[in-house]
């Protein structure tokens, strides 16, 4: 007995590509979403990751997104409204379920749209005051020290100088 092997056309396949870039390239959950088998989608990923898409795909890929972000800024939008509406008498279950979709949602917007997804904040502080004794301490050590060995080597030069000058 012989398996039917289904054909993909390209707009399946440009479909399935903005669905993994937008699924953060999980393989397991594209294939639920698209309905196409897991190893075709293992398989086409394997090529994407390598490659890129294909350049034939690269009209439909655009299409996809334009109609992706649509899609999933209306339903971010939607959201939000019902956060905005449920706020004043919603249990907080509700909330955190419609704000998670919410999140989810962005996500996956910033992702079709090839920004980053994670935000990383550098803290700076300043040093303590007997830090910033201690660096300064070495500071004018540096100092002493360059101003030292620069005044040995004027006197060696001008030593030298004299004696070629005699």
């Amino acid at each position: 007995m012989s398996r039917n092997r289904t054909e993909w056309d390209d707009e399946a396949k440009a479909a399935a590509y903005v669905v993994w870039i937008s699924n953060g390239r999980a393989i397991r959950e594209t294939a639920r979403q698209t309905g196409i088998g897991h190893s075709t989608i293992a398989y086409w990923a394997k090529a994407w990751e390598k490659d890129g898409p294909p350049d034939n795909l690269n009209e439909k890929i655009a299409n996809n997104v334009y109609e992706f972000l649509n899609h999933a800024s209306n339903v971010r939008e939607q959201a939000m409204k019902k956060l905005e509406e449920l706020i004043p008498q919603a249990e907080v279950k509700q909330l955190s379920a419609i704000a998670t979709v919410v999140g989810i949602m962005d996500d996956k917007i910033r992702l079709a749209s090839g920004l980053a997804t994670k935000r990383t904040e550098t803290v700076h502080t300043l040093p303590t005051r007997d830090e910033m004794k201690e660096l300064m301490g070495g500071f004018a050590e540096g100092l002493v020290g360059a101003a030292e060995d620069r005044a040995q080597e004027v006197v060696q030069i001008e030593a030298e100088s004299v004696i070629v000058n005699n």
